[in-house]
């Protein structure tokens, strides 16, 4: 029938865009979205442990004619195994025919797509003149999220945290170590968090935590932000409602409003509010989007393994 290319994580990363067009693709995917050009069903998922997670992703962007699924695994007590927090695969498929072409690590991907997703949130609705960001939990995407920021910013102060010291040294040369998520946080502008997705969290940052003007992008759920917090935001946006309700009638988000849209629409919004969170739950279309720049790099480069199907 075909043959399928296979890229192993190394390679995916090899072949990732640099950082800014990495930006780049995620605010065109997110206006993509906004307006309707994209397909993209509610992720379902199933949950073989407690706290663990593995959902099916799938997106077909129109502009690109791409589709693909994105099929990635959260397992928090995995750091105790010495093994990833976040695994996944992500398969492309021919949108004419159907037939898969590509099977590549989706790790990596997930990792870049979500600090990217928080960088488009950075350059659009950051406090003017930002220089001081907090960072709690430091596992990949802390380190992802650290290197964006610095990208965005190289002056910036960044302090990161998390409750496993160890940890916060990947972000040695990216980030200063907090002794407490309390000092990180503190006269922070923007506030990235980046804890596990858990059942019945117990988020300690309060109004009070935060200053007057500040940009929160909690990837981690509701881990870090309660109810009273993502209320005191000017401007709440989701990267996809849909999918907010859906995890919501799942038992997350209790007590939170309902955002007034999706990060897509607030890209085009007049004006900038002093305080704004976005909750980028992760969505399969930014998947798609980077699976099908690295394919496309891959096709040009050679690289990847061909299997016969």
């Amino acid at each position: 029938m075909s043959s399928l290319l296979f890229l192993s994580r190394a390679e995916v990363g090899e072949l990732l865009p640099e950082a800014h067009d990495q930006l780049d693709l995620v605010e065109h995917t997110y206006r993509a979205l906004a307006a309707g050009r994209v397909e993209l069903p509610p992720k379902p998922g199933v949950h073989p442990r407690k706290d663990s997670f593995l959902h099916a992703m799938p997106a077909y962007l129109r502009d690109e004619d791409v589709v693909t699924l994105k099929w990635v695994g959260g397992y928090p007590a995995n750091k105790q195994r010495g093994l990833p927090y976040i695994t996944g695969l992500v398969v492309v498929n021919d949108a004419e025919t159907g037939l898969p072409v590509a099977v590549m690590d989706g790790a990596v991907i997930t990792a870049a797509r979500t600090a990217a997703a928080s960088g488009v949130c950075v350059r659009r609705f950051a406090p003017d003149g930002w220089g001081r960001a907090a960072i709690l939990g430091c596992g990949e995407q802390g380190l992802f999220h650290a290197r964006l920021l610095r990208a965005l910013n190289p002056d910036a102060s960044i302090r990161a945290w998390d409750p496993h010291p160890e940890r916060v040294e990947r972000l040695a040369g990216l980030a200063d170590a907090a002794s407490g998520w309390e000092q990180a946080v503190d006269g922070a502008e923007i506030v990235v968090t980046a804890g596990p997705i858990i059942e019945d969290p117990e988020p300690p940052i309060r109004p009070e935590h935060l200053g007057k003007r500040w940009l929160a992008l909690p990837i981690d759920f509701d881990f870090y932000f309660g109810a009273e917090t993502v209320a005191s935001a000017e401007l709440f946006l989701a990267d996809d409602v849909g999918q907010f309700e859906y995890y919501r009638e799942q038992g997350h988000f209790q007590g939170w409003p309902a955002p007034l849209g999706n990060v897509g629409e607030g890209l085009g919004r007049d004006g900038s509010p002093d305080r704004v969170l976005c909750c980028n739950l992760g969505i399969g279309a930014l998947d798609a989007a980077f699976a099908n720049v690295v394919l496309e790099r891959a096709r040009a480069a050679g690289a990847g393994t061909e299997l016969e199907l």
